[in-house]
């Protein structure tokens, strides 16, 4: 942590895009701390507010394409491959794999909010072969959402903007959850009824 403050000092704007991007990757880069962090220095006027959002969005908008685009180009045998050097749990590889095979395009948009999924959802769209517009549209949403909820907490925590965990945990979190449920009950229903009119 203490070596992204001067980072993003020196390469601003840059820096946040290429930050994120490369996390969404699977690097290991503190996205939510960076993103905070991007907030508060917007809180001490030392960045713009809207212009830490686009860079972050911008960056993370770049990174999960690019994740995309290694999974429809190469496939599953890419991310068994690099998974190690990716720093990928492979636990978290199979069980985002299942989770996607279930929930696809729902995973894309709320998975930037679990730990050890955002990572791996643009993936698994590639090798689905997922159509670019369909992914787009989910990813594209999802991160915005993920980057404006991060870096708005870091410009209102202003100088608690390292309890961006303590916060996250205590209502992103729960937030995740409830949609996580909230669309599994819809899920259901629809399904159910599916049956129903079919059994009529």
């Amino acid at each position: 942590m203490q070596c992204i403050l001067p980072f993003l000092i020196k390469y601003s704007y840059l820096g946040i895009f290429a930050a994120l991007g490369l996390g969404i990757l699977g690097l290991p880069i503190p996205d939510e701390t960076l993103m905070a962090l991007a907030g508060f220095l917007a809180f001490k006027g030392q960045l713009s507010y809207p212009n830490a959002v686009l860079a972050a969005f911008a960056g993370t908008i770049c990174g999960i394409s690019i994740g995309y685009l290694l999974g429809r180009g190469f496939g599953h045998p890419f991310l068994e491959k690099y998974s190690a050097k990716l720093r990928i749990n492979p636990e978290h590889l199979h069980k985002t794999e299942g989770w996607y095979s279930k929930y696809g395009k729902f995973a894309i948009f709320i998975g930037y909010f679990i730990p050890g999924v955002r990572h791996l959802t643009a993936v698994f769209a590639g090798i689905a072969v997922m159509p670019y517009k369909a992914f787009a549209t989910y990813a594209f949403a999802g991160g915005f959402l993920w980057t404006v909820t991060f870096v708005t907490m870091g410009y209102y925590l202003g100088e608690k903007w390292k309890l961006v965990y303590t916060y996250s945990y205590h209502y992103i979190l729960p937030f995740a959850i409830v949609a996580i449920v909230i669309f599994l009950l819809i899920n259901f229903l629809i399904t159910n009824n599916r049956k129903y009119n079919g059994n009529t």
